[in-house]
C-alpha cells in the first residue's frame, strides 16, 4: 500500500511515517520543508500546499492508495504569526487543496483534527456533540471538516476524521504540560489533589492511523485518546524524583474554580479563558 502523508516533516507526520514503512508500506511525504529521512520505501515531496497544481501534480505522479492529511498550524511557541489569516490559509484552504487533488482520484482521506473543535462543551462528549470551538486553532480545524464531508460528498470519496488529544512523545510533552508546569521544567503546580487529562501517546496515535488504513472508510469520526487518563500529581510526582519540577506550587481546587468563575463572567468565551476551562472541567469522552 503506497500511502501520502502531508506533514511528513511534523513530529505526528514523521513519526508515523517511519512506523508505516516499518510494517512495509510505501510512504509519499509531503510538506513544506525538506526532510534528512531516508528509505527505499519513501519519497519526500516538498509542495507548498497553498498551490493546487503542486499538489494535484503529485497525485498525477504517484499511484496512491490512502492519504493521512497532517499538515497544519496549530499553536506552538516558534510560531510568530497566530492570525486567523494565517490559521485559516493553512488549516482550511491547504486542506481543501489536498481533499479535492484526493477526491479528483478518489483516494480516501483521514483528516486529522482536534478535541479542541469542542470548546467550551460541558459533560461527556461524542462524535454526534455539537461543535464549539473558540481557539482559531479549533474554530479552523471544525471548518476544515465541514469542508472535507462537503468536498468528499461532491465527488462521492470515502473519509474518516479523528480527533486527537493532546500528543505527546517521550521527548516531547509540550502539550501536556501545559497541564502541571507553569515554567517548565522548574516550576510546576498542582490543583488540588490532581486532575485528570485525556491525552494522546504518539505510539498509539500511528496505530490508529495504521488501522485505519487496513480497513474501508466508512465516512465515520472518532476520538482518539489514550485508554487511560494522564494524572497530573503521578506525573509530578515523577518530575520531582527525576530533578525536575523544583519548585511545585499548590492550588485548592475550590480557588481555581472560583477565581475562574470570576474571570470568565467579566470575559466571557475566549481563548484565554478556555485554557482556564481546562483545568475546571477538563475534556471527557465517550
Amino acid at each position: 500500500m503506497r500511502v501520502l502523508v502531508t506533514g511528513a516533516a511534523g513530529m505526528i507526520g514523521s513519526f508515523v511515517s517511519k512506523k508505516m514503512i516499518a510494517q512495509g508500506y510505501d510512504v509519499i511525504g509531503i510538506d513544506c520543508k525538506d526532510s534528512s529521512f531516508e528509505n527505499d520505501r519513501y519519497q519526500h515531496e516538498v509542495v507548498d500546499l497553498a498551490e493546487f497544481d503542486s499538489v494535484k501534480s503529485v497525485f498525477d505522479k504517484y499511484d496512491i492508495d490512502r492519504v493521512v492529511h497532517f499538515a497544519a498550524l496549530a499553536h506552538t511557541a516558534e510560531e510568530r504569526d497566530l492570525s486567523w489569516n494565517r490559521y485559516y490559509m493553512i488549516n482550511v484552504e491547504c486542506a481543501k487543496n489536498v481533499f479535492v487533488a484526493a477526491s479528483e482520484k478518489r483516494v480516501p482521506i483521514l483528516q486529522i483534527s482536534t478535541v479542541d473543535v469542542y470548546g467550551f462543551t460541558k459533560g461527556i462528549v461524542s462524535t454526534k456533540t455539537p461543535l464549539y470551538p473558540v481557539t482559531n486553532y479549533g474554530k479552523s480545524k471544525a471548518m476544515a471538516e465541514t469542508e472535507l464531508k462537503e468536498i468528499c460528498g461532491m465527488y462521492g470519496n470515502r473519509y474518516s476524521i479523528f480527533r486527537l488529544s493532546p500528543v505527546y512523545t517521550p521527548d516531547i510533552k509540550r502539550d501536556i504540560q501545559k497541564r502541571y508546569y507553569l515554567k517548565s521544567p522548574n516550576i510546576a503546580y498542582m490543583i488540588g489533589d490532581g486532575i485528570e487529562y485525556e491525552v494522546l501517546n504518539i505510539v498509539n496515535a500511528a496505530k490508529a492511523v495504521i488501522e485505519w488504513t487496513k480497513s474501508e472508510p466508512q465516512n465515520e469520526i472518532k476520538i482518539i485518546k489514550d485508554p487511560k487518563r494522564m494524572n497530573t500529581k503521578a506525573y509530578l510526582s515523577r518530575e520531582v524524583k527525576e530533578g525536575r519540577a523544583k519548585v511545585v506550587l499548590w492550588f485548592p481546587k475550590w480557588m481555581v474554580k472560583l477565581g475562574y468563575s470570576v474571570i470568565h463572567g467579566v470575559l466571557g468565551d475566549n481563548s484565554k479563558t478556555y485554557l482556564l476551562n481546562k483545568a475546571v472541567s477538563p475534556l471527557r469522552s465517550e
